[in-house]
């Protein structure tokens, strides 16, 4: 007997104690480093498809020269140049679908020719380059740093033709006529006080997602505790309740119940904290509705991967809904400028989606097109289908006779009673 009992020691005791862990928290932790770092790490290099605009409002000749030789001088692989007219600019960067613009303005040829003419009352034109801070903070570095590349180049050359027309130009002269153009840099929409610089889109997005998740994996515990399911512990207390007999899919039920009571609770406890903080909320009822809906459609899938794969499905949840989600989230780092795994990341992870809708919704005017619509309908579609998964399965689970019940190994002798 005490030779079995040394070995189940071992077994217990033996390498897979340490080793489960330690690979788990290995793996975890090397992607988290590998996305959270590849994510902001030469954002530059990984540039694809970014969406910029030049609007040509020049009523000369000089303003189309200027607009052509920014298209064959941008790399088209990492810009998305796009010709616009100021209109389209405006609905475009009211949308979050443009990160900046460069504004050729209409007096362009004729303050050009001006300043290569005899005539002394003379001024520089003036190009202006807007930057959208509140469609991602990060873009505006990018934007400025695109634009005065391209802009240097288009100077010189225009400074170059200014200088042969006026050959007999001296001293200041001809270094107004190589730089002739002034390039002004400012944001289309500036960025309201009370706004994190325009990141508390991105913290309010992640915080609905980790309420949904965090509530979650809490509620769980204290419910499978209080079912007699897993042992209730706080500090050294350790309480084992009696074994409610539940099945699996009404302790679920009885979850999502409680899940979806908290959601309405804390999305309205994150609109009163944000009110108090002075953010600006023009539209509170929009944001309180879709943090219900977010919350709850997290806590549903949460929920169901728990309830379907148990302890794993910790891990998978830390996956999906943290290591994986914040990254790709597009709230610090525009897609534009990630890896390419990432941004497939961002096609379906929550952060990303939430972001765009609680974006539009600060910003935006919590217009459909400009992201509501896409954080909605990715709601309904994640609330679901975790409520068809977590329905089905668990009821699949009762079916079998797979109930959360311990049971004592076949082969385990029975204890021998101690003499009194």
């Amino acid at each position: 007997m005490e030779h079995d009992n040394d070995a189940k020691d071992a077994a217990r005791t033996g390498p897979w104690l340490w080793l489960t862990p330690a690979v788990l928290v290995t793996v975890i932790m090397a992607t988290l480093a590998a996305l959270y770092l590849g994510s902001t790490v030469n954002s530059a290099d990984h540039l694809d498809g970014f969406p910029v605009a030049v609007v040509n409002a020049d009523r000369g000749d000089t303003g189309a020269r200027i607009a052509e030789g920014l298209r064959k001088n941008t790399d088209g692989d990492k810009f998305d140049l796009r010709t616009l007219t100021l209109a389209e600019v405006r609905e475009e960067m009211g949308k979050g679908e443009l990160y900046g613009a460069i504004v050729l303005p209409a007096d362009l040829s004729q303050k050009l020719g001006a300043l290569a003419g005899p005539g002394t009352d003379v001024t520089r034109p003036q190009v202006t380059v807007y930057t959208n801070p509140l469609a991602n903070t990060s873009s505006v570095s990018i934007v400025n740093s695109y634009a005065t590349k391209a802009l240097a180049s288009a100077n010189e050359t225009v400074g170059g033709q200014l200088l042969t027309a006026a050959p007999k130009s001296t001293g200041a002269a001809r270094l107004v006529l190589a730089a002739p153009m002034e390039v002004h840099t400012t944001p289309y929409e500036p960025v309201p006080n009370g706004t994190g610089n325009g990141l508390s889109a991105f913290y309010y997005a992640l915080l609905l997602v980790l309420a949904g998740f965090t509530g979650s994996v809490i509620v769980a515990n204290l419910v499978d505790a209080k079912l007699g399911f897993i042992p209730l512990e706080w500090g050294p207390v350790y309480r084992m309740a009696e074994r409610s007999g539940r099945s699996r899919l009404s302790t679920l039920l009885l979850k999502w119940a409680v899940m979806g009571g908290l959601a309405v609770v804390v999305s309205a406890a994150y609109l009163g904290i944000a009110a108090w903080l002075g953010m600006p909320l023009d539209h509170p009822w929009q944001l309180w509705l879709l943090g219900v809906l977010v919350i709850a459609a997290v806590a549903v899938v949460a929920q169901a991967i728990l309830a379907l794969l148990g302890g794993l499905g910790m891990v998978i949840s830390l996956l999906v809904f943290v290591v994986l989600a914040v990254p790709s989230s597009g709230g610090t780092t525009p897609l534009e400028a990630l890896p390419p795994f990432i941004r497939f990341l961002a096609e379906f992870e929550p952060v990303h989606q939430v972001y765009v809708g609680t974006r539009a919704i600060l910003y935006y005017g919590a217009t459909w097109d400009a992201g509501v619509g896409r954080a909605v309908t990715a709601s309904l579609v994640a609330l679901v289908l975790g409520l068809a998964a977590g329905w089905l399965g668990t009821r699949a689970y009762d079916r079998k006779g797979l109930t959360r019940s311990h049971r004592a190994p076949a082969t385990e002798p029975a204890e021998e009673p101690v003499p009194a």
